[in-house]
């Protein structure tokens, strides 16, 4: 291989690492696993000169070691205060989070009465910052004669109904797989604003359950589109254990509160988070707040000082090469 091509190759190489650089704030942790963390997220703690290394809220709090297939160990990163695992995390073109929740589900014995039961509750979000991605997920309900649905509501006050559905059988073979229209299994799409995770079921003495063994138990989830597809056998077969790949939009938002700033407000505030030359801001389309962008033609992280850069360098300088 020529000099020429070598030292092309050499520059493109120090491109690449500088720009991973930019991933954080200088001495704070940007992997955990397999995963990515990128400014504003990060391990809870502060990296080199004392700076932060999240912004609040944004906490990704500890990387866990979870037991893997057979007898491997696998490190991953949860959510702040939860035990949330966390599969990815974006900042750009799309601000978003992407995580493992629980199903709900309840059992029922032969004269169908309940004999346990988990309503998946998880509580994500203190400070506001997530939303359950409506145009990304869907809810599934799974059962025969059962009804499911979301709860949801703003911090302090009673939880509010979103969004359910209802499914029925005749008998064991009602169900078939990849069907999903409300025999054993119905789905719907979910509206916009939702901040956690809460299912509940319909009152069982208003759903006879009664010498149903194929469909011992009624299951409930909000999973990412494309991501899971009925089969029959699931009636009977689904783990309790059972978590489902979600997707969840953030935003820098004013905690819980609906009085956000907006992206014109944003810019004359002090703590105005599109930090790096060449980023633009885009008002949250669901819930309050905004986030940030690199403009076109630039690419990185706009939360960072130089974060977003070209192709050729860092900050827009090109790099020039004399064969």
């Amino acid at each position: 291989m020529s000099s020429p091509a070598l030292l092309l190759l050499a520059v493109l190489a120090m491109a690449a690492r500088l720009a991973a650089s930019l991933i954080g704030h200088p001495g704070c942790q940007t992997r955990c696993g397999d995963v990515d963390i990128p400014y504003p997220f990060g391990i809870a703690g502060t990296g080199a000169w004392g700076v932060n290394c999240s912004l609040p809220g944004f906490e990704i709090i500890r990387c866990v070691v979870r037991s893997g297939a057979g007898s491997l160990a696998v490190v991953e990163p949860v959510l702040a205060d939860t035990n949330i695992t966390v599969l990815s995390l974006s900042v750009m073109p799309r601000p978003e989070a992407r995580v493992l929740l629980p199903v709900a589900w309840q059992c029922f014995n032969s004269s169908g009465g309940i004999t346990n039961y988990s309503d998946a509750t998880v509580r994500f979000n203190p400070a506001g910052v997530y939303r359950i991605s409506d145009t990304h997920n869907e809810l599934f309900v799974l059962g025969c004669n059962t009804l499911a649905y979301t709860n949801n509501g703003p911090p302090g006050r009673l939880p509010y109904s979103y969004t359910g559905r209802m499914t029925f059988c005749n008998d064991s073979q009602s169900a078939q797989d990849g069907k999903c229209a409300g025999v054993g299994c119905c789905h719907v799409d979910i509206p916009p604003g939702l901040t956690d995770n809460l299912m509940q079921f319909g009152d069982p003495n208003s759903w006879s359950h009664d010498d149903q063994d194929f469909s011992p138990c009624d299951y409930g989830f909000i999973v990412e589109k494309g991501n899971y597809s009925f089969r029959a056998s699931d009636l009977t077969t689904m783990p309790r254990s059972k978590r489902m790949p979600l997707r969840l939009d953030w935003a820098i938002r004013n905690g819980s509160s609906s009085a956000s700033v907006s992206c014109a407000a944003a810019k004359n505030k002090p703590h105005y988070a599109c930090l790096s030359d060449h980023s633009e801001c885009v008002n949250s389309t669901n819930g309050p707040g905004y986030f940030c962008n690199c403009t076109q033609g630039y690419e990185g992280n706009p939360y960072i000082v130089n974060g977003c850069t070209t192709s050729y360098g860092i900050d827009g300088t090109e790099i020039w090469i004399k064969f």
